[in-house]
């Protein structure tokens, strides 16, 4: 039986700084393709010197819902993607092919685990490893939500996907950010484009506040990460807290923010055992999916309110 063709999409934005590192990770795939938003630097003239097939989009707010419609460009019977600050572990070509060929047949999405870096430093603690991300799929299994790092949908059912064990599949490498002011940047300009609830009547502050206290308690292990833990602790806790009055400040009429009212009701919603259960989730990505699969089915099922 003749391999699986394999195409390696890439999508950029300036992203020439990191680039190179990504699709020389990709050089041996069978189609490679780059998916550029309108960069001014040089990320077209380094991915057409890696044999890439350049595609220009529109500058968009959210990349991840643009995934899609270049997927179903993809001539290869499997599609690997990744970011531009990504790249993947010297052994990706015989650790994919080998998976694609021994569990291909049970399996439509695997999810790859992934080291994210902060400046030099791989954050191993609270929920960041193995991180495992969807990026390895059969054309067409896999559909990504119009939002920011939000994870895809493997449409053929979440038994479909399997983690892959370090070992087993090769390990993504994300050079996430170069120091705290460009993670605060960063989640700044996340917050400020994505996509926020319409009605007013659904506006809880105190949900973000409680998110903000999960970030808290689940992002700081500073026994395994040092101090950078804990001040990526504090900024995720921030984004959240930014989130509640971003999304606040978009609806009309604005309903009132009870901030005095919502500390208290926010510390009320994160239990311990809520705590822990989140990070066990944030490294098993696979029952994650399952579970929000079987939420979905028996909200489908049980009669609505009112």
């Amino acid at each position: 039986m003749p391999s699986a063709k394999i195409t390696g999409i890439v999508h950029t934005r300036d992203s020439a700084a990191t680039l190179e590192a990504a699709l020389a990770s990709l050089a041996w795939v069978d189609e490679l393709m780059v998916v550029d938003m309108e960069s001014s630097d040089h990320s077209v003239e380094i991915a057409r010197r890696h044999g890439a097939v350049v595609h220009q989009v529109e500058l968009v707010p959210r990349i991840d819902g643009v995934r899609n419609r270049f997927v179903a460009k993809a001539s290869g019977d499997w599609v690997l993607v990744l970011d531009s600050d990504e790249y993947l572990s010297d052994d990706a070509p015989e650790l994919v092919r080998g998976l694609i060929a021994k569990q291909g047949q049970s399996f439509d999405a695997f999810a790859l685990p992934r080291y994210n870096y902060l400046g030099e430093q791989v954050m191993l603690g609270g929920g960041r490893h193995p991180d495992y991300q969807i990026r390895l799929f059969k054309r067409g299994a896999v559909l990504w939500p119009d939002a920011h790092h939000t994870p895809p949908v493997v449409t053929t059912g979440p038994g479909r996907l399997w983690e892959a064990p370090p070992g087993q599949g090769p390990h993504i490498h994300h050079r996430n950010y170069r120091d705290i002011r460009e993670l605060i940047s960063r989640q700044l300009d996340y917050a400020l484009t994505d996509l926020y609830p319409g009605d007013p009547a659904s506006f809880d502050f105190a949900a973000y506040l409680a998110r903000a206290q999960q970030q808290m308690a689940m992002r700081s292990e500073p026994e395994t990460d040092g101090d950078l833990s804990q001040a990526m602790a504090l900024v995720m806790a921030w984004d959240a807290v930014m989130r509640g009055l971003i999304h606040w400040d978009s609806l009309e009429p604005r309903p009132p923010l009870n901030m005095l009212e919502a500390f208290p009701r926010a510390a009320g919603q994160v239990p311990r055992w809520e705590i822990r259960l989140r990070r066990f989730l944030g490294r098993h990505l696979a029952l994650r999916h399952l579970l929000k699969a079987v939420q979905r089915r028996l909200a489908a099922l049980l009669p609505k309110r009112g």
